[in-house]
């Protein structure tokens, strides 16, 4: 039996991109190329592994039973070269990551500068996104490994998470505002005022996710509350006037201009935890592991503290 690396390389990416037209576009193949590598696969282990004549993309029975065990060789041989790269010091190739606006800010570029004074000729790029976002980069392998918060926990079980952070949330406040008189704010002191929260703009709340689910406020706060997409606007609404903001603490480091200041968050016993992630059932690449120790041994964001073990 002639069996190749690379027609199981495309026949996974076939299954994890959900079609030949997207496997050939990320293997920069052409997509007669990709039907080829699958016809020999198939040819050389005696079965059919994808139903050709039903949509969306569906495995035989064969296919399934089969997926993991090739997952495995694919892996294996990862780590072979990543082995051999690694004893070298030779490390090359590229990363991206999936990641959100203030871990992007304030600690990524530490990281990456750390990364390449080790190994120069690894190349980073970064998507920045909100949790939905980086969830569905890291399940369509648009990224190889994300920064994202533990909670919500994400819908596809087969993610790895290391604890990195945790952090508080602050309250933003426009320059003159009565709050900022107090060293530290209350809860209460939100009823019926106008807030501005990060979260999802067109799911009809008048609260971001975070806010709500962590600081359960929706029932304090004013029907007229703004949820924002970014951080930045949310400073911008914050300058103007329009409301108070209540962001984790990265993110008000990320946007603290003058016009506007930040206040903690009074005998608050909840946290946004952030963590690295990356999916257990696909190889890494050499970059993308070497980005994982660099992201592990870096230190954590001023103003931020360990995760407590669970």
């Amino acid at each position: 039996m002639t069996l190749e690396l690379a027609w199981l390389r495309t026949w996974v990416e076939v299954v994890d991109t959900g079609g030949f037209t997207r496997a050939a576009d990320k293997l920069h193949l052409s997509q007669p190329r990709v039907s080829a590598h699958i016809a020999n696969l198939e040819r050389e282990l005696g079965c059919l592994l994808i139903e050709r004549r039903i949509r969306p993309l569906t495995l035989t029975d064969d296919g399934r039973a089969l997926l993991a065990r090739a997952r495995a060789v694919l892996a294996a041989a990862d780590e072979l070269v990543t082995a051999r790269q690694t004893d070298l010091g030779n490390i090359t190739g590229s990363v991206t990551v999936a990641s959100f606006a203030s871990a992007s800010s304030e600690f990524l570029p530490g990281v990456i500068t750390s990364l390449q004074e080790k190994y120069p000729r690894i190349r980073v790029a970064v998507l920045d996104g909100d949790v939905d976002f980086i969830e569905a980069a890291l399940s369509e392998r648009r990224v190889s490994v994300a920064l994202r918060t533990v909670r919500p926990e994400p819908h596809d079980h087969a993610f790895t998470m290391r604890p990195l952070w945790r952090e508080p949330y602050v309250m933003l406040a426009p320059t003159g505002h009565p709050l900022l008189e107090k060293s530290e704010v209350e809860l209460t002191d939100f009823a019926n005022q106008r807030v501005i929260t990060i979260g999802d703009p067109l799911a009809n709340t008048v609260v971001g996710y975070e806010a709500e689910v962590e600081l359960s406020i929706q029932n304090l706060v004013s029907p007229n509350g703004i949820v924002s997409h970014q951080p930045t606007t949310l400073g911008a609404m914050v300058r103007a006037g329009h409301g108070l903001g209540i962001i984790n603490y990265l993110g008000a480091v990320m946007i603290l201009r003058e016009g506007m200041e930040m206040r903690p968050i009074h005998q608050l016993n909840r946290f946004r935890d952030v963590g690295i992630w990356w999916h257990s059932e696909r190889p890494l690449g050499a970059a993308a592991q070497a980005f994982i120790r660099a992201v592990l041994r870096a230190p954590r964001p001023e103003g931020t503290t360990a995760i407590p073990p669970v």
